[in-house]
């Protein structure tokens, strides 16, 4: 009995496969909103904006980035998901495996705090389309997004993250 509750951790795998159809969901929108960023620029189509066809690119472009980082924030997610949780044991079998070095995932704090700052940057690049495509004036709504964006920053720097901690522990382990 003991044995299958442990096991439920499995269960993390629909995470990490629901994250990984999302990413390349959110790869293909990136994509096609960068063909429709250039479709606009050279007048051949209509843009999302109401705006001029440079002013549309620009706000297409920065569509696409944002939807660019939230791929990454989903693979990343997925990949993290699927090393730390479902198969722990496969961390031990990574220094055989060639990944790049930003998806290298050593706890779940650091994996925390790498989504938290791609969260802020993907809401600074929000802000920065809202400034860039916005027609009227600023209201009360349009500062929830700059709020949330230093309230996430400082969460981020108030935080005690224990990421060295852990890193140089398994280094120690390491070399006993």
């Amino acid at each position: 009995m003991l044995s299958t509750l442990f096991r439920i951790h499995y269960v993390a795998i629909l995470a990490v496969i629901g994250s990984l159809f999302a990413a390349v969901l959110m790869m293909l929108i990136g994509g096609y909103h960068v063909i429709l960023a250039f479709a606009t620029a050279f007048g051949f189509g209509e843009g999302l904006f109401t705006l001029g066809n440079m002013s549309e690119a620009t706000g297409l472009v920065l569509e696409s980035i944002d939807n660019f980082l939230l791929w990454f924030i989903l693979l990343y997610f997925a990949y993290s998901m699927y090393f730390l949780v479902t198969l722990p044991e496969e961390r031990r079998k990574l220094g055989q495996v060639k990944m790049p070095s930003a998806l290298k995932v050593e706890s779940l704090d650091e994996m925390k705090r790498t989504i938290l700052v791609v969260i802020v940057v993907s809401l600074s690049v929000f802000l920065l389309q809202q400034v860039t495509v916005s027609e009227g004036p600023f209201d009360l709504p349009s500062f929830f997004v700059p709020a949330s964006l230093i309230a996430v920053a400082l969460a981020i720097r108030l935080i005690p993250w224990d990421i060295s901690n852990q890193v140089s522990d398994n280094n120690d382990d390491e070399l006993e």
